[in-house]
Parts: C-alpha cells; sequence; structure tokens
C-alpha cells in the first residue's frame, strides 16, 4: 500500500560520511551511468530509518550543495543533472527475490517514486515499495565512504568499490561468485536473465574479466583515496585482488582478494605522528633486525602515503600483499621535515620489507 507523501521536505546541510546501503539493495541488479550513481548515492546518504515512520519521505539539495558535492560548475548543473534524472524517474532496480530452488529469480520495482530537477532544487522521493530494502539491515549492509564513491568516474570500479565495501568488517570474508550472478550485479542483464542487447561484447568472459574486474581494480588501487583504505591481496597465480575458480578453459567464479585498513590508520594521522612512525619502524628493522607484522606494515604503509613518499609506500604494499597472502586530508612537509626524510630514506635503500 502506497504511503502518503511527506509535506516537509528533509534537506541536511552536511553530506554524510558514510552511505549505510542493507545487503539487498548492494547484491541487487543495478545498471547506473556515473552521474545516476551519484544521485541515488546522495539519497542514500542522507536517507535515516526515522525519516519514513509516517509517511515517505522526499529529499531536497540545492545547486550550491549539488555543485560542491559532485564537483560540477554551478551554472552548468541543470543541464548535467536533468537527463540523468530524468533518466532515474523510469529506471528499476532488480531485487532478488529468496527462494528455495536454484533459480535466481528477481523482481523489478521503480527505485524513485518521483525526481525532478527545478529552478535549482533537486527533489528525489523514493519509492515506498522498497521501503524495506532501504532501511532494513537485518541482512546486513555495506558502510560506503560516500566521498570516495563519489570521487569514482568510472561505473564499474563504483559498482566494485560498492560490493567490496559490504565486506569491511573483520572477519567477513568474501566468497567465491558465479560470473553470471556478477554479470547481473554489473547491470548486463536484462530482466529475463539474458545479456542486454547494448551488452551483448560482454558474452565473452575475457571482455567481462578486463572490463568489469582487472580494470576496475586496477582504478581502486591505483585511485588516491581508496588506495589509502583498501588494498588488494596477490593471488597464489599472480593476480591483483582476485582467483578464480574455473570449468574447463572457462571461467566460472570469482573470489575477491582485498584488506580493509584499520579504521583511521590514514584520517587520524598527522605529520609528526606519520614521521615518528617511520622512525620507529625503520629502527626496528635496521638497528633491531626485528621483522615487520601485518599491522606494523600497514601503519608504516600509511605514514608514507600520508607523507607522499609514494614509492617507499608501494614497496611496504607489495610486502603486505605478499604477506597477508602467506598467512591467508593532505598535509604538507616542511623543508626540515623534508630533510629529515631524506636522511631517513637513505637507510631504506637496502631494506626488504
Amino acid at each position: 500500500m502506497s504511503k502518503k507523501l511527506s509535506d516537509i521536505p528533509i534537506s541536511r546541510t552536511n553530506l554524510p560520511k558514510h552511505i549505510k546501503q542493507g545487503h539487498k539493495l548492494v547484491f541487487s541488479r543495478k545498471d547506473l551511468s556515473p552521474r545516476e550513481a551519484d544521485l541515488f548515492a546522495l539519497m542514500m546518504a542522507q536517507m535515516k530509518s526515522s525519516d519514513w515512520v509516517k509517511s515517505t519521505p522526499q529529499y531536497t539539495y540545492t545547486a550550491n550543495q549539488l555543485s560542491e558535492w559532485l564537483n560540477i560548475d554551478s551554472k552548468h548543473i541543470g543541464s548535467v543533472l536533468a537527463p540523468a534524472a530524468e533518466r532515474l524517474a523510469s529506471y528499476k532496480v532488480g531485487i532478488k527475490i529468496e527462494s528455495e530452488t536454484e533459480d535466481d529469480e528477481f523482481d523489478y520495482k521503480p527505485l524513485f517514486k518521483n525526481i525532478k530537477y527545478k529552478k535549482g532544487l533537486l527533489t528525489m522521493v523514493p519509492n515506498d515499495m522498497l521501503e524495506s530494502e532501504y532501511i532494513e539491515y537485518h541482512h546486513g549492509f555495506a558502510l560506503i565512504t560516500t566521498k570516495t564513491f563519489l570521487d569514482l568516474k568510472q561505473e564499474y570500479s563504483k559498482r566494485l568499490y560498492e560490493l567490496l565495501s559490504r565486506f569491511k568488517k573483520d572477519g567477513f570474508e568474501m566468497h567465491f561468485i558465479k560470473v553470471d550472478i556478477l554479470k547481473g550485479l554489473f547491470g548486463l542483464l536484462d530482466e529475463r536473465g539474458k545479456l542486454k542487447k547494448n551488452k551483448s561484447s560482454f558474452r565473452n568472459n575475457g571482455v567481462f574479466m578486463q572490463r568489469c574486474i582487472r580494470d576496475s581494480i586496477d582504478r581502486l588501487s591505483n585511485h588516491p583515496i581508496v588506495r589509502k583504505e583498501l588494498l588488494f591481496l596477490e593471488s597464489k597465480t599472480g593476480d591483483i585482488g582476485y582467483e578464480v575458480k574455473t570449468q574447463g578453459n572457462r571461467i566460472s567464479e570469482i573470489k575477491f582478494l582485498i584488506k580493509w585498513h584499520e579504521k583511521g590508520t590514514y584520517h587520524e594521522l598527522n605529520t609528526q605522528d606519520a614521521l615518528q612512525t617511520v622512525k620507529e619502524m625503520i629502527a626496528k628493522k635496521v638497528t633491531k633486525k626485528e621483522k615487520l607484522s601485518v599491522p606494523e606494515l600497514t601503519k608504516l604503509m600509511m605514514a608514507y602515503r600520508y607523507l607522499e613518499i609514494d614509492e617507499e609506500a608501494n614497496k611496504v604494499e607489495k610486502a603486505l600483499q605478499s604477506y597477508t597472502e602467506k598467512e591467508n586530508v593532505e598535509k604538507t612537509v616542511t623543508e626540515d621535515e623534508k630533510s629529515e626524510l631524506e636522511s631517513l630514506l637513505e637507510l631504506t635503500k637496502d631494506i626488504d620489507y
């Protein structure tokens, strides 16, 4: 039964740090362009369970907010967002139906009840038929870093980041996922479960692996923010970020190999903390000849990243990838600090982390 629309639009001043998205929405069949995904993300970031208590909420965003949060020239907000909003107005998402059969069945429903951009104001009304999918989290949820997601520009890398964010919790290991299921999650299948006409090239699993998996992992691992949040591990066969199962010569299942860095390892650092970390870790390695643990290597990598010493950070990251596989806010550095770092780095030339 349809709910009454709230008379009072919800407009929040700040952009929330995280997007909380329930398991069913994360693992739904979505085929959103980067701009469409950004608009949907803005609504999800602002949404709270309490918004739905008596009526269907509606969310509004000013042109200034959209310009700042989506990095769009304020003069072009309308021309950039209006086409995306128009497409989203009729867009349907496929929600997996829980059943005892082995067949994957999906129920397709519109994401929005209404969405419009008029006179410098974007208004988004979620579809109340999806209320439970929007705000119920008993099946788990993804905690997606809002600014990182909005900063990603390519549709498949955005989708992969969203999926991987479901597995941030310690001890919650990713499992193998069938390639056909992943094709649905990446928006390649229609409502009948067949490849969309404009996605026919993905019939070849090699094309899917390259464009959706390898290229996305490459973009994420080289993204200046993502690389400080997430580490892609190396498989036994040398693939970065994933391992596969095959049937004959055909890849049938994929498991992503990732490690989320502990909360605060980068964002809570300051220059002095980072310098102190480098001093302590190098002293332990050079003077005491002690092997650094995974937490210590992670801490050292984050310190190097913070100080923008990417060459050393990459060396430590490579060691971390190998180590883990075996186990199965920008600041400026002063001239004195740079000099101190140069002296410290002289000690690292022959270090095998």
